[in-house]
């Protein structure tokens, strides 16, 4: 396979960067990721993200600095990035990917802008992003998801919202968004009978800052409107007809 470089030197500090055989030397690069090494050399991963790429120490893993994901992967494997805590900035997945596979950025504690899940996901695994304490602002879950794991947001407590689950969303696991804390207002989708409910270790929402629900044709898909409601083991919910779906009033 063709491989193809670009080198800079800037203040003394080596850079090269590997471009996606799949778009040749004129296109833009796969995966991106900056190592906290002796000369700051940035290396580049074409396709795919393998499990155990750099999460828990693999290839220096934990000194990670920066990440972009290109457009040449389609899937992230288990455990890639788990607890790459030098992480920082906003994280993009983009539409190429399809599964986010189980704690792949888990305890990336130091992701300190939005998250953004491509239009392509299906699957975002259990843990996906759990203890990811520092990602902020709304969560949008694209209409290709179906599948949300168990843990899969836990303790995000600086996602604010407000968190958007479309109606292609079937399963979402227990505890999916526990201790979100900073989670007030949530536009649902999916049915109620989607959102785990029950006690401690399976309410998706249990110990979240949830105060405000707008659920999509409410009624019919087993919404039960006004205050003091209970969604996935989040009491004291308001739960407001979501009239104008997909559009956030």
């Amino acid at each position: 396979m063709s491989k193809f470089f670009k080198g800079d030197v800037t203040n003394g500090v080596v850079e090269f960067n590997l471009l996606d055989p799949a778009v040749g030397a004129g296109g833009t690069t796969a995966t991106v990721i900056t190592k906290n090494t002796g000369a700051n050399v940035v290396e580049q991963i074409v396709g795919s993200i393998s499990s155990y790429a750099y999460g828990l120490g693999s290839n220096g893993g934990y000194d990670v600095k920066g990440l972009v994901i290109g457009t040449s992967c389609t899937s992230i494997g288990t455990h890639a990035f788990a607890y790459c805590t030098s992480l920082t900035g906003p994280l993009v997945i983009p539409d190429s990917v399809t599964t986010i596979g189980s704690q792949a950025f888990y305890n990336c504690i130091d992701f300190n802008g939005s998250l953004t899940i491509g239009n392509s996901v299906t699957t975002i695994g259990s843990y996906s992003f759990g203890y990811c304490s520092s990602l902020t602002g709304p969560l949008v879950i694209p209409d290709s998801v179906t599948s949300i794991g168990t843990y899969a947001f836990i303790l995000c407590a600086n996602i604010t919202g407000p968190l958007v689950i479309p109606n292609s969303v079937t399963t979402i696991g227990s505890y999916a968004f526990g201790e979100c804390s900073g989670l007030t207002t949530a536009y649902l989708a999916t049915p109620y009978a989607n959102i785990p409910t029950g006690g401690f270790g399976s309410g998706a929402f249990f110990y979240s800052g949830l105060t405000t629900v707008y659920a999509n044709d409410a009624v019919a898909n087993g919404w039960t409107l006004g205050a003091g409601q209970t969604v996935g083991g989040k009491s004291g919910v308001t739960v407001i007809d979501w009239t104008n779906y997909p559009n956030i009033p």
